[in-house]
């Protein structure tokens, strides 16, 4: 099982990045072949894991970087690997409240021999302040002897012993706190919510906006195709965008406002009961 899960988890890369929304890109610098970059906090290694820290009240976001190998050696024989998939709405575990995730591929579903990523992102609260032990619960997906296996993980518990990804938040105005400059942060421009959620029907989308302008609100599924869009003009301020759900499936989708460059996006949760 070891030799499993090093193959797999040993190709995750946990990446800062200085991006402008709540997507993400792969980080095409990691190699295929990497091990750990960084490898997590652990007795033997504490000065691994996150090395970045939040303060509360102030935006951040990182990357979670991978790469899918096509086989791996499962009990002697090279076994062909289908995906590894979260869940696109609890797959990481111990985020603070405050805080959300998005994956590329938008279903969570890594194929085999392909890169990908999920952007955590939020903006801490004072009650947050804490270490927050991060988990990912992942599926993966195999073909064995000509029949599918699934192997579920806990990352990164699974690679190794009392090994942690710790997201540690701070209190506002203390020192060595990681941020994305307002400035060029899209997203951290716009305090975003929607109420019901879950719905069956209507649902408000509460926009709390640091700059005004014509945008695009866009509600896709999780495969990413468009179901509904069309442009909304936000003020400076509260705004309040309506959106009717109730012809959709019980499901994840996610909502989205966009300058046509740089785009914020969160989850809206459809249950008909």
């Amino acid at each position: 099982m070891k030799k499993v899960v090093l193959l797999f988890v040993g190709l995750i890369a946990w990446s800062f990045v200085n991006a402008q929304e709540t997507t993400c890109d792969p980080d095409q610098n990691v190699p295929d072949t990497v091990v750990v970059a960084p490898l997590p906090q652990s007795p033997d290694r504490p000065g691994g894991g996150i090395v970045d820290t939040a303060c509360a009240n102030l935006y951040y976001r990182f990357v979670f970087t991978f790469n899918i190998p096509e086989n791996y050696d499962y009990q002697g024989n090279m076994v062909p690997i289908n995906n590894v998939s979260i869940d696109p709405n609890n797959g990481v575990v111990n985020l603070p409240g405050s805080f959300d995730y998005v994956c590329n591929p938008p279903n969570c579903t890594f194929n085999a021999g392909t890169k990908g990523c999920v952007v955590i992102f939020g903006t801490p609260t004072p009650a947050e302040v804490d270490n927050h032990d991060l988990k990912v619960d992942a599926n993966v997906a195999l073909n064995v002897g000509g029949l599918p296996f699934s192997l579920p993980l806990t990352l990164p518990d699974d690679l190794e012993p009392d090994s942690h990804y710790y997201l540690v938040v701070k209190p506002e105005g203390s020192e060595n706190c990681f941020m994305v400059d307002t400035r060029e942060s899209f997203a951290s421009q716009f305090d975003i919510s929607n109420s019901p959620n879950p719905t069956s029907g209507w649902t408000q989308v509460q926009v709390n906006a640091q700059t005004g302008g014509t945008f695009d609100f866009v509600v896709s599924d999780m495969l990413g195709q468009r179901l509904h869009r069309r442009q909304v003009v936000i003020l400076q301020g509260e705004n309040t965008i309506d959106f009717n759900g109730g012809h959709l499936p019980n499901g994840v989708y996610l909502y989205s406002l966009s300058n046509g460059k740089e785009m914020v996006t969160r989850k809206l949760v459809i249950n008909h009961h």
